[in-house]
């Protein structure tokens, strides 16, 4: 029974703000569309609107329907494009209220909740934590939000640009505004909208690895890169109380170094990516420099200096006989001279403001920048004391110490079976006789710790390789010249997808011997961290072992150095295609406690990184509450996670959402590395792993036992569409195969998005229940006693109140097996309905998400849209499938692709 709440008829749980705010932007979208394409247009767009209500609980739409059966082709992409559009002003309209709301929740007396770091610090202080334990713990902090690309990133960045734009003024009219101000921002918000509706929304050309990069950078530059100089400048003065702070929050990025079945990543755009981030950074650090240096006009003759400025000044280039007198001017004359040589270097331009190149030496180091500054504040402080500092020096060096000259340290991803085949030709190259391909696992290890023993090494300059082990060596080689060009910390990462045993470790480590990052002999080190990725239900489960395994070796030792963590990546992906939402959770959840036990055990830290995505089905929902749904023991400081396509802009496209997400995502990971780890109840637990199993077993029984289920994935969602759609630069799946195992895990959850199923985020836990005999007092005491449980069932609530089974019946219809498809949908549908009795049972409940009126809000609005975009793709394609190649249906489909994923939030 679909939610009574989410129908298109009826009063729906809109608040004031939203509603105004959602029907503003659709009346000056109709406005717009009037005034650019005629009257007769916005009444066809008009007409679709009031048709979609008529919509009812099975999904059939018949006005609506009838209206789309007589478009033209042409038609049809018009009025996609006018939902689509209608789709994304609906989510700014939310998004700016929501903020609205969000500010005004926080301003609650009596509501101690940690939503920030210094929340969460005086919290820990109330509970009994002293300055030194909080320090500890700082000392060891490390969060890091790891930017990705996406494989069904639909969005343009000149869309976003717009999207901005409109945002920011409607941002505006939250206050009382007098008449003619208000009249101008709603002409100037027409101007956006029109220009927006101008703007084309789908791209003629799939995205390019350059262009995913440039969009990132430009949400970094414009809203990451300014919350975090504002986070650090406040936990420096509310909670460092100007004293040094460790660089405990950093940010990451895979774009442009994930060429995990991706042919369009190298090293040339490892080198883009790493030069890219630079100059945004060095551009900063330039503009404050400029600052200080326009502030500090002390005079000698009114203060003394240390010593060492006195000499860092001496150093400067044609100092100015106006102010010789002045050397903290003449210092940061130096720095920015510096700055603009790195900046030449490293991007082949001199930094913003710059008069031209420099012929000063550049910084080698980053530590080399801070170390200057460093001098200029001990002179300030020495001389004056600390309140001539000034906050702007203290974060200039904070910020430094976190982004160094790279901004975002980049990963390395690659597939463990392209190590082995790039390893099969080096040793075969070499002439040592060896076939690595045909030797078990125990002859591979010995071969691989072998080879760590030396420093002879198994590439030549002379020797011609196979495209792929050529490829592979010129872009570690990338990697090794980066390192030597921005430090050690330019690199976050070594991630190895397909982690399954102990020498998918060791294999990276003898590659990157090659070119310099690993150092053999009898205590070899390496300068990138290596971080196997246990994926499947089978991986996550044995990787505790590998682990062991791996800890064992005494050059596992040498290699962590001093202070050793592993980092292990945990992947909800394809663990959810794999084994379903529940054991997926579940597998996670143990894996990772089972991981920080051996860590422990061996005497040797953990930081785990999660791979999550968007969806539900891939680990999405709030990041903070991701982190303290996470197993006690397991956090200790550090954590790193992805943010995936579309999220990236949702959680960090303006300064205050950005702000907001990462001081809270670093208040959840200092509050759940305080929580002591007490042993789960031992029924519980039991209770816990029989439902993962009998969960794993429901859902491998439809999706891989079933030998129509294939066919009926491909004909009853658009994924045959989605894979021929400009819409991301890495290819769909990892073979040209239709197997569902060799499908990436992010189309796979698209698809059934876009058709409405959601199965990804709930499939598999109602038949577990039932298999696994758990009654609803039992469920109950797992939600009370597990909090990961508790996050999976609120987030497995949101998949099914988005779900829409009368809709998806009407792509079951697009099959041409209506036996098998029938039947196929028959047991979905059941376990939709027993999935959403099941939630509502475990919390007491009388429909999906009235425990959360805002969020049941948001889907409700979603709805408005969405609806109808899905029965005009419906139309679509069947037009499509029935043999009609005309392009214009092709480009209808991708623009009701692109509204889909807009309402939903959701591409995967």
């Amino acid at each position: 029974m679909r939610n009574p709440a989410l129908s298109l008829g009826g009063d729906r749980p809109t608040s004031r703000n939203v509603r105004q705010n959602a029907n503003l932007l659709s009346d000056l979208l109709s406005e717009a569309i009037a005034y650019l394409e005629g009257e007769e247009a916005a009444a066809l767009v008009n007409q679709a609107r009031k048709a979609s209500s008529g919509e009812d609980e099975t999904g059939a739409a018949p006005v609506l329907d009838h209206l789309f059966a007589d478009l033209s082709n042409e038609q049809a992409v018009f009025l996609a494009r006018a939902f689509a559009s209608h789709s994304l002003l609906a989510n700014i309209g939310e998004d700016v209220a929501g903020r609205r709301r969000h500010a005004e929740a926080a301003a609650q007396p009596g509501d101690d909740r940690p939503r920030s770091l210094v929340d969460a610090v005086a919290a820990l202080k109330a509970g009994g934590k002293s300055d030194q334990d909080i320090a500890r713990t700082f000392a060891a902090m490390n969060v890091v939000p790891v930017l990705t690309a996406h494989p069904t990133e639909v969005r343009r960045r000149s869309m976003v640009d717009r999207e901005t734009e409109i945002s920011r003024l409607m941002a505006l009219r939250r206050h009382h505004l007098p008449a003619d101000l208000e009249s101008d921002i709603r002409e100037r918000l027409f101007r956006e909208i029109a220009l927006m509706w101008r703007t084309r929304l789908y791209r003629p050309e799939r995205i390019t690895v350059k262009d995913e990069i440039r969009n990132a950078l430009s949400i970094v530059r414009t809203s990451i890169l300014p919350a975090i100089i504002d986070l650090y400048g406040d936990w420096t003065a509310q909670i460092a109380h100007n004293a040094e702070l460790a660089p405990l929050l950093k940010m990451g990025s895979w774009l442009g170094g994930d060429r995990d079945g991706h042919p369009g990543v190298n090293g040339q755009t490892l080198k883009l990516a790493l030069s890219s981030q630079s100059r945004v950074i060095l551009d900063w650090y330039a503009s404050e420099v400029r600052k200080l240096w326009s502030n500090l006009a002390i005079s000698t003759a009114y203060a003394p200096v240390s010593a060492e400025l006195m000499a860092l000044a001496g150093q400067a280039k044609d100092p100015s006989v106006h102010r010789i007198d002045e050397p903290y001017r003449l210092a940061l004359e130096l720095v920015f001279d510096r700055l603009t040589a790195v900046s030449q270097k490293l991007t082949g331009q001199p930094v913003a403001y710059a008069n031209g190149a420099t012929d000063v030496e550049p910084y080698g180091h980053p530590d080399a920048f801070v170390a200057d500054l460093a001098i200029v504040i001990d002179s300030l402080e020495r001389n004056g004391g600390e309140r001539l500092v000034g906050t702007a020096l203290r974060t200039l060096v904070e910020v430094a110490k976190a982004c160094g000259f790279h901004l975002m340290s980049l990963d390395l991803r690659q597939n463990a079976d392209v190590h082995e085949r790039t390893l099969d030709e080096l040793f075969q190259r070499a002439g040592t006789g060896l076939r690595y391909l045909d030797l078990p696992e125990a002859e591979r290890c010995k071969a691989l710790i072998e080879e760590l023993s030396h420093q002879r090494p198994l590439v030549s300059p002379f020797t011609a390789y196979g495209e792929e082990t050529t490829r592979e060596l010129a872009t570690m080689e990338a990697a090794a010249q980066a390192v030597r060009d921005y430090g050690h910390g330019c690199l976050g990462a070594y991630v190895i997808s397909k982690s399954a045993t102990l020498s998918d470790i060791l294999e990276p480590l003898v590659l990157l011997k090659q070119v310099g990052l690993v150092w053999g002999g009898a205590a070899p080190r390496s300068s990138v961290k290596i971080s196997p990725l246990f994926e499947t239900i089978e991986d996550l489960e044995q990787g505790p072992r590998v682990l062991r395994q791996w800890l064992e070796l005494p050059i596992s030792r040498t290699i962590l150095g001093d202070r050793p963590v592993q980092e292990i990546m945990l992947g909800y992906s394809d663990s959810n295609k794999d084994g379903g939402y529940v054991a997926s959770r579940r597998g996670v959840a143990r894996g990772a406690s089972a991981l920080a036990f051996e860590a422990d055990r061996m005497g040797v830290g953990l930081q785990l990184f999660h791979g999550r995505g968007g969806s539900v089905g891939r680990g999405g929902g709030p990041a903070a509450e991701a982190v303290m749904a996470q197993p006690a023991g397991t956090v200790q400081g550090r954590i790193r996670m992805t943010e995936q396509g579309e999220m990236i802009a949702r959680r960090f496209g303006d300064q205050p959402t950005a702000r907001r997400n990462l001081d809270g995502l670093a208040a959840a990971v200092l509050m759940a590395s305080d929580r002591p780890v007490v042993r789960p109840d031992p029924k519980v637990d039991a209770a816990m792993t029989a439902l993962a199993q009998a969960s794993f077993e429901g859902y491998r029984a439809l999706v891989y036992e079933d030998p129509a289920f294939e066919d009926f994935f491909w004909s009853a969602t658009p994924i045959g569409e989605i894979v021929g759609l400009n819409i991301g630069s890495r290819p769909a799946s990892r073979t040209a195969s239709r197997k569902i195992e060799d499908l990436r895990a992010i189309p796979w959850v698209f698809s059934w998005s876009q058709s409405r199923f959601m199965l990804p985020g709930w499939f598999g836990f109602a038949s577990g229940v039932e298999r696994a005999g758990l009654s609803i007092p039992q469920l109950q005491d797992l939600a009370g006693g597990f909090d990961f449980f508790a996050s999976l069932l609120s987030n497995m609530e949101l998949a099914l109140a988005q779900s829409h089974m009368g809709i998806a019946a009407r792509y079951v219809a697009l099959s041409p097996d209506p036996a098998n498809a029938t039947r196929i949908f028959e047991t979905i549908k059941v376990e939709h309905e027993a999935a959403q009795r099941l939630a509502l049972a475990i919390r007491g409940g009388t429909s999906l998400l009235d425990n959360q009126p805002e969020l049941a809000e948001s889907v409700a609005l979603a709805s408005v849209s969405v609806d109808p975009l899905n029965h005009l793709q419906l139309e679509l394609l069947s037009r499509r499938r029935a043999g009609d190649q005309d392009e214009a249906v092709r480009l209808a489909i991708q623009l009701t692709v692109a509204g889909i994923a807009a309402g939903l939030r959701n591409t995967g």
